[in-house]
């Protein structure tokens, strides 16, 4: 569920997502304002204004997750040109100061099928250049005497930031640093590697913060952040992904599908960077999203009557901004004899271990990735959502069932057993092929960081995938341990 903090400045917004799986979103309105110097009798701007928003969208709301409500307070937002600024260094500039007025903001309060404004400030005034970093603060869950905090606090009796479980049960979410150094995005996960505010001009941006990827539950039944974040440069108009989901057979919705829009990183493997749940409907939206053609990833694993129904994934290309996709077919894994389909479980095992051979916990982000044409020469490589009740999020801890000198976690990735129905978007219509029979694999793919890091990866290395695993319907299946090292 990402947050959508939009930032933007004359001609364009800047939002950012914050904040756990879907339908995202953010649509900000563009305002603004400029720096000017004159000369000879001629004005020329040289500044801009940034105006900037939050929005996350509801992907592990209950029933679909654990969570009814997940707090957060946000006291500042800051970006630099200087990609390796340290947060004491110079050339931050501040697109947002409530350090006065501290704003608490449930990031699943977005229904699925619109978008939410919530604006945080304005800043003018802003110099021109590429801003490869920024970094988003909140506000410590035991601040100093004299800090100003929010009231009423939602989060009352546990901090300033907080998760509502079922039984309106209250737990503190815990943070690393994101109070004393910000929650960094750095260019490698901004779009285009920076976003860039011309003299007199603007930029509409998106930075995608998925709430329900970036809580982990500890050993100790605790929770802490481990933010998620993406960022790019969004469209002023036609910034819309929306359709419908739908079963192959029935032609009916489905509700509480999960649908990811992902686009291509360095390597070539696609990435969620935004994702949502379908309403009763089936529709979904995502609003705005990064510049750019993107593919979209939808699963589901419904259950009615005492029958759960899993569908496989379906990988619909290239589709552009402003699309409207009128239905998005699954395909029951079952066909069309409707039996109990259970998602395959898929497990595994997490150990770390510091660069003397220390234990050292950890928290670690997992991801499934499935080739859409498997034995082809060129198949794309795409994460497929994990359903409902998967922890892809852990953290290692202590215990007598790890490996000598290293610290612990299981996983548990719950998925589809069949392979991708593939489509490639067309306007008029798209065609989507039936999922191969061939054999079903997987690979996990695991990106591993200290707390103490700021939630940035300082392991070595600091990702780490699997071979192939195949998968089966109705039986579960292990993948290989992955060993992390060298954990700072």
């Amino acid at each position: 569920m990402p947050v959508n903090i939009g930032i933007r400045t004359r001609s364009a917004r800047l939002l950012l997502s914050i904040f756990c799986a879907s339908t995202l979103l953010v649509l900000a309105s563009c305002g603004g304002g400029s720096g000017s110097s004159s000369s000879g009798g001629s004005t020329t701007q040289t500044t801009g204004t940034i105006t900037t928003t939050i929005s996350d969208p509801p992907t592990c709301l209950a029933p679909n997750g654990n969570f009814g409500h997940v707090w957060v307070t946000i006291t500042k937002v800051e970006a630099n040109i200087n990609q390796g600024a340290a947060p004491t260094d110079s050339g931050w500039v501040t697109l947002v100061d409530l350090s006065t007025a501290p704003k608490q903001i449930d990031l699943l309060s977005l229904a699925p099928t619109t978008c939410l404004l919530t604006q945080l400030g304005s800043t003018s005034g802003l110099a021109p250049g590429k801003y490869q970093q920024i970094r988003i603060y909140l506000l410590s869950n035991t601040p100093s005497s004299g800090v100003a905090v929010p009231s009423p606090n939602a989060c009352s009796g546990a901090g300033y930031n907080c998760v509502v479980l079922a039984g309106n049960i209250v737990a503190e979410l815990n943070l690393s640093s994101e109070s004393q150094t910000g929650i960094k995005i750095p260019s490698g996960q901004i779009t285009g590697g920076a976003i860039t505010l011309a003299a007199g001009e603007t930029a509409d941006i998106n930075l995608d913060f998925s709430a329900c990827d970036s809580i982990v539950q500890e050993g100790n039944g605790q929770f802490r952040l481990i933010p998620v974040l993406h960022a790019g440069e969004v469209s002023v108009t036609g910034n819309a992904i929306s359709g419908t989901v739908m079963d192959n057979f029935t032609k009916q919705a489905i509700s509480g599908a999960i649908v990811a829009a992902e686009q291509p990183d360095s390597t070539g493997i696609d990435r969620v960077i935004q994702s949502t749940i379908t309403a009763s409907n089936g529709g979904f939206i995502f609003c705005p999203v990064p510049s750019g053609n993107f593919d979209l990833v939808a699963d589901a694993s419904v259950a009615t009557g005492g029958v759960t129904t899993t569908y496989n994934p379906t990988l619909t290309t290239s589709v552009p901004l402003g699309s409207k996709l009128t239905s998005v077919p699954l395909a029951p894994e079952s066909g069309n004899s409707a039996p109990n389909t259970l998602p395959v479980s898929l497990s595994g095992t997490v150990t770390s271990a510091n660069a003397s051979n220390q234990p050292t916990g950890a928290d670690v982000q997992l991801s499934a990735l499935m080739q859409s044409t498997p034995g082809a020469s060129t198949p794309l490589t795409f994460t497929v959502p994990a359903l409902p009740g998967s922890t892809p999020n852990i953290s290692t801890i202590a215990s007598g069932n790890c490996s000598a000198g290293a610290d612990c976690a299981n996983y548990t990735l719950l998925l589809p057993a069949s392979n991708a129905m593939v489509g490639a978007f067309s306007s008029s219509g798209t065609t989507y092929s039936p999922p191969q029979a061939s054999n079903v694999l997987y690979e996990v793919e695991a990106d591993a960081f200290v707390p103490s890091s700021g939630s940035q990866p300082d392991c070595s290395p600091s990702v780490q995938t699997t071979p192939q695993i195949l998968v089966t319907i109705g039986i579960p299946a292990t993948a290989p341990t992955l060993a992390f090292s060298g954990c700072q």
